[in-house]
């Protein structure tokens, strides 16, 4: 039997969407992942608290699986790997920033599985499985960043991870153009790249503005800093420790993801606070304002954390000032924008001054437009597949690879489950995988889906109606009034014409029922939801959820 040498690229998730990201590679009987992340729920998904890739593929095909490379460590990548070790003990290889993260991770899930860290660095040559790998370094919004070049049998594919151009990163560690550029070389059969800002012309600006600014910020701020970042942008945290220390304040850190992030890179020495200079946030008020900068999550206004509840004059511990600077060093996630103002209101209302937008207090640790044709161009691939991006990147994508001489055809636009083949040099879409999203809510993992999120979303918009109607066991007649309970529909004391309408249509509805001889407590209860709830909407206009309960009395 001849040998199959197909690479298969399955996309799991990260393509279509922002979040979730993972990739899986399969050739020779192995499976090689890439990433495993999670993504956030938005307003149409409520109650879940994160969503993971649907990953059943991997776990009926578990015992082929060799590794998990991870490109770093934002939780869009790592996020999902305790939900996947749990399961499934396997050798996950990092850099060490990286699995420093990750470690904490199981540590807070605590999982205790037989997982196997591999601690890489920049071109390292790997063997895992069939598949030979070498890390690339990029620069991005946290340290220890990685692409990657895999070795397959059909020729080299190049992931780029998410990355950007930085000519003057602040760690002096640009991204690794000669690799990319030695890879374009000798012959790269397909790059995945990050599109999140593919649409965006020119380029991401450098880390080195945004410490510039931030130094002047602090340096002139008449009272208070309170910066907020992403919890793992270490090197914008850095930037704030500095300057506060060159400019004589004390730094206060407040937020259990910044608290835990800035504990494994200050164990890692990817973070130093200089002795002396943090202080407890029980000290805050015995320090003039003039010599504070407190650290603070809450960068994408999430209602539990610091910033959302010092706007809305809840946190315990710290109340707005007068003279407040406020630094929101971040962009918004898509979905998060009305939180983000709602916390800048609420702050400005108590007499801050908020400081926020890209190009002076962020910069982007995404690729813009001119960045992603310079990777093309370096690497000069046959096809590509970008990832990391909503359906509208995508289609830029594509416009902008034709525009580079790519012909029709050579981009592959995935969504999870979709799967691309390549043999003998040319690719193909092959049989598609088990692909979408799992959410979790709870320790419920899964058991939350479409009908579930939908019955959610009614309840949130239009209330839920529950009719009482007791009847007789044998019979269905009634022995009683029903009773019109309701919440998040009407207000009883202002609203009991409207129930007791609904109370008589209930009444009708069981005279109806009994009237055709029915004497099925089950038939009685579709009735009821049924008919009351056409009337409702026919009297009102509104489609509540209508729960009947149906109590059988007697022998």
């Amino acid at each position: 039997m001849a040998r199959d040498d197909t690479l298969r690229i399955i996309s799991l998730g990260g393509i279509g969407h922002i979040g979730k990201n993972m990739t899986a590679f399969e050739q020779d009987g192995k499976i090689l992942i890439l990433d495993c992340g999670i993504m956030f729920p938005d307003e149409e998904q409520p109650g879940v608290d994160v969503i993971l890739p649907d990953m059943t593929y991997i776990y009926e095909n578990h015992e082929r699986v060799v590794g998990v490379i991870l490109t770093h460590g934002h939780e869009d990548h790592i996020g999902g790997l305790p939900y996947l070790l749990e399961q499934l003990p396997l050798h996950v290889y990092g850099t060490r920033l990286t699995l420093g993260l990750v470690e904490a991770k199981l540590d807070e899930f605590d999982i205790q599985e037989d997982t196997q860290f591999h601690e890489i660095e920049q071109h390292d040559r790997l063997e895992i499985g069939p598949f030979k790998v070498e890390p690339i370094r990029v620069n991005h919004s946290i340290p220890d960043a990685v692409g990657y070049a895999i070795k397959t049998n059909q020729g080299y594919i190049i992931h780029s991870g998410d990355f950007k151009v930085d000519q003057t990163p602040t760690d002096g560690l640009p991204t690794d153009f000669h690799a990319f550029a030695r890879y374009g070389a000798e012959g790269v059969l397909a790059l995945m790249v990050d599109t999140t800002n593919c649409n965006e012309p020119g380029y991401s600006g450098s880390e080195r503005v945004v410490e510039e600014a931030l130094r002047e910020i602090i340096e002139e701020a008449p009272g208070r800093v309170i910066m907020t970042t992403f919890a793992s942008n270490i090197g914008r945290m850095q930037h704030a420790i500095d300057a506060s220390a060159d400019m004589g304040r004390k730094v206060a850190i407040v937020g259990r993801s910044i608290e835990q992030n800035v504990r494994v890179a200050t164990k890692l020495e990817r973070f130093h606070v200089p002795d002396g200079l943090r202080v407890d946030i029980t000290e805050i008020d015995d320090i003039p304002d003039r010599r504070l900068t407190i650290l603070v999550t809450g960068s994408q206004g999430e209602p539990l954390s610091a910033l959302s509840r010092i706007a809305r004059g809840s946190h315990r511990d710290i109340t707005v000032h007068k003279q407040d600077t406020v630094v929101m060093s971040s962009s918004a996630i898509p979905g998060n924008e009305a939180l983000i103002w709602k916390t800048i209101n609420g702050l400005a209302r108590q007499g801050a001054h908020v400081l926020y937008g890209e190009g002076y207090v962020h910069v982007t640790g995404h690729a813009k437009a001119e960045e992603i044709k310079l990777l093309m161009n370096l690497t000069r691939p046959k096809y590509a597949i970008p990832f990391h991006g909503e359906y509208r990147h995508l289609l830029a994508f594509e416009d902008l690879a034709i525009d580079l001489g790519m012909r029709e055809g050579s981009v592959f636009k995935l969504a999870p489950g979709k799967v691309v083949e390549f043999k003998d040099g040319h690719a193909s879409m092959g049989k598609p995988v088990p692909g979408g999203d799992l959410n979790v809510d709870g320790l419920g993992v899964g058991d939350v889906g479409t009908v579930v999120l939908e019955d959610r979303r009614t309840l949130a918009q239009e209330g839920i109606v529950l009719p009482v109607v007791a009847v007789r066991k044998d019979s269905c007649r009634p022995v009683a009034e029903p009773e019109i309970y309701s919440r998040g529909f009407v207000y009883v004391q202002e609203s009991q014409p409207i129930l007791d309408a609904i109370r008589e249509e209930v009444k009708s509805t069981v005279e109806d029922v009994v009237g055709q001889g029915i004497d099925d407590p089950e038939k009685l209860y579709e009735q009821i939801r049924s008919r009351v709830g056409g009337f409702i909407e026919r009297t009102t206009g509104r489609r509540p959820i209508v729960l009947p309960a149906i109590i059988p009395v007697g022998d």
